[in-house]
């Protein structure tokens, strides 16, 4: 065995592994300006209203109840009574029997520096009744009950988003228990016998990335517009039927009582987002800096054992940093200008820098042209994975077996033992 080509293996290979090294800080510096960017988010959302859970609306009944406690103890051998007052406070929650949603959302971005939030303007629509049944029904016989005035309530996540509420009530601040939503008090209902509560409410409500209503266990019927034609149905229950179009989406649910209880904040949700978010493109890019490297170098150990071409490792080192600039460019430049023309700007200048030094190391222009030309190739199904976002394992699998396959195919008919034997 030659061992000086031996050590030339080795050698290459510790370069794979220490430029490795760039490629992990460039991953780790994706990962703090996705940081970055997650903290404009917030901070813009905070002024403009986070991500809305819209919830009943329910009618809520406050009341006070208060009772005697009776209690028998043994004191110096007579048995006495002791009489404890008690009291406590408490709202009852009266749901609808069924309530209808509607919302058309307007969709828009508002920018702090380089970084954008994505926001919504949501407006409204709810109708429906609830059966209230007399107090006595709710009233356990033995205790003395005092009754405060109901309210009609609907929780809203964030109440900083609220821009109007209107309808067959007049809403304030505030909600029982939670405080967060809007509150009507009907003053003129007579709790003594049972009613009926009809209502109809309008809200105009200001958010950031998401979307969500629960209807607290009334059968319920929503449906949604929004001029966003990337949506993510989630929560609890995903739409009966749904029409994505390039210029928006709509979507209809239909939620029954039966199905509803305990659903919390996640009946019916929408996520505004994006296929393909930058910083995971970004990020996904990264994983593959290990195979550029590592495709790069295996080429040039290639050439310099079949064509005898001494290539130092200074030069290694040099090419493989250029790969490495690569991701560092894309990140930079991808921030200020569209994820394509940044990619392809970054693919242009580290192929054309590495082509041009390869002409004087590999002593060829015709080779240093077909080897730049196959790295833009390498590039450009670089690209078409990172665009895919359903597809992207199947594709990175794919280019990973068919760039081993060819490799494999290329040197079946070398004898690697007599190249080690007169290798460089």
């Amino acid at each position: 065995m030659n061992f000086r080509a031996a050590a030339k293996f080795i050698l290459v290979g510790l370069l794979a592994l220490l430029l490795c090294v760039p490629v992990l800080m460039i991953r780790n510096l994706v990962f703090e300006r996705q940081q970055t960017r997650h903290e404009v988010v917030n901070g813009i959302a905070e002024g403009w209203g986070k991500r809305q859970v819209v919830s009943g609306p329910y009618l809520a009944l406050p009341y006070e109840r208060h009772w005697t406690e009776v209690r028998r103890e043994t004191v110096d051998g007579k048995l006495r009574e002791i009489r404890i007052e008690r009291s406590e406070s408490n709202v009852l929650r009266v749901l609808p029997a069924s309530v209808d949603w509607s919302g058309d959302a307007d969709i828009g971005e508002k920018a702090r520096g380089i970084h954008k939030a994505r926001l919504y303007t949501v407006k409204l629509h709810a109708q429906g009744a609830i059966e209230v049944p007399a107090r006595a029904s709710h009233e356990d016989g033995t205790s003395r009950y005092k009754w405060g005035t109901p309210r009609l309530v609907v929780g809203v996540s964030d109440p900083l988003g609220i821009r109007a509420a209107s309808g067959s009530h007049e809403f304030e601040p505030g909600a029982p228990s939670t405080g967060s939503g809007l509150q009507s008090p009907l003053r003129g209902h007579d709790l003594s016998k049972p009613g009926k509560v009809e209502f109809s409410i309008d809200l105009e409500l200001a958010g950031s990335e998401a979307f969500s209503i629960a209807p607290l266990g009334a059968d319920a019927t929503i449906a949604l517009r929004a001029d966003w034609p990337h949506p993510s149905f989630q929560g609890r229950f995903l739409p009966a039927s749904h029409d994505i179009r390039a210029d928006g989406f709509t979507a209809r649910w239909k939620i029954s009582r039966l199905a509803s209880q305990g659903i919390g904040d996640a009946g019916a949700a929408v996520w505004f987002i994006e296929p393909v978010s930058l910083y995971q493109q970004l990020e996904r890019a990264s994983k593959y800096g290990f195979l550029f490297i590592g495709l790069t170098f295996a080429a040039f150990l290639a050439f310099e054992l079949l064509r005898r071409l001494a290539i130092h490792p200074v030069q290694y080192t040099l090419v493989g940093l250029a790969l490495a600039m690569f991701f560092l460019l894309l990140t930079a430049l991808s921030e200020h200008i569209d994820f394509a023309v940044a990619y392809a700007a970054a693919t242009a200048a580290c192929v054309g820098l590495i082509t041009t030094y390869l002409v004087r190391v590999l002593k060829s222009a015709r080779i240093a042209l077909a080897f730049g030309a196959a790295l833009g190739a390498l590039y450009a199904m670089l690209y078409a994975l990172l665009k895919a976002e359903d597809y992207a394992p199947l594709g990175g699998a794919l280019l990973l077996f068919g760039l081993l396959a060819a490799v494999m195919l290329a040197t079946r008919r070398v004898e690697w033992y007599q190249l080690m034997k007169t290798g460089a």
